[in-house]
């Protein structure tokens, strides 16, 4: 079962406070949800995220998630993340959406121990490594980074 991006995104920086990783910029926290998609597809043969993450210039990038954190700049993500309506009303608070799946709790934990410690930069530069999905698709094309391209993905442990 695919979950909501902002249900992961919320139990990944729950985790990030309590492994104490206070970086976690927008661009950061893309590059670690591409890479927990990554691997999650990899382990289980399933999708994590119920999305499509696109080439852009920096990497792989989520456009709802571009767009939720886009305020932040390159700054800390200081809040979990909620839907709103166009009248500023939350329509839905995804912290309760994600299920305690021990499974993806470990799976993320293991993301954090293994790229937490990374700057949003080493992050994006590793995800354009020869090999990747990013630039075996062509780079910054802004072409969908497909599900077949994740299972050939070269990011993971």
């Amino acid at each position: 079962m695919a979950y909501p991006v902002n249900a992961i995104v919320n139990t990944l920086l729950d985790m990030a406070k309590d492994k104490h990783i206070s970086d976690m910029t927008p661009m950061k926290i893309q590059k670690l949800i591409y890479l927990a998609q990554v691997w999650y597809i990899k382990i289980t043969k399933e999708e994590l995220i119920d999305e499509s993450f696109y080439r852009w210039t920096y990497g792989p990038v989520l456009p709802s998630l571009y767009h939720n954190l886009k305020g932040y700049g390159s700054y800390p993500v200081t809040n979990k993340l909620i839907r709103m309506d166009l009248q500023g009303n939350i329509i839905e608070d995804y912290i309760s959406d994600l299920p305690k799946d021990q499974k993806i709790h470990a799976l993320l934990n293991e993301i954090l121990n293994v790229y937490g410690n990374k700057t949003a930069s080493q992050l994006s530069n590793l995800t354009h490594q020869e090999g990747t999905a990013w630039t075996e698709g062509g780079g910054d094309n802004e072409s969908i980074i497909t599900r077949k391209d994740m299972e050939n993905e070269k990011l993971y442990k």
